[in-house]
């Protein structure tokens, strides 16, 4: 994938949606420091639902 793909699958610069690249972490490129999530990966959907479940249980049940 060259990047000039990969410019156009940010979104507002700090989003990052790309359903043709199979990462689910991404290297920001405004920072070389920070990554982000392929919010076009159906991965990243499914483990921010299983944080979102286990932050809720803990909420709910523990607390």
């Amino acid at each position: 994938m060259g990047s000039e793909n990969r410019d156009n699958s940010w979104i507002a610069g700090r989003i990052y949606f790309d359903r043709k690249d199979k990462r689910i972490i991404v290297k920001r490129t405004q920072s070389p420091f920070s990554c982000t999530m392929n919010f076009g990966n159906k991965w990243t959907w499914i483990i921010n639902a299983i944080f979102i479940i286990i932050i809720i249980f803990i909420v709910v049940f523990v607390l």
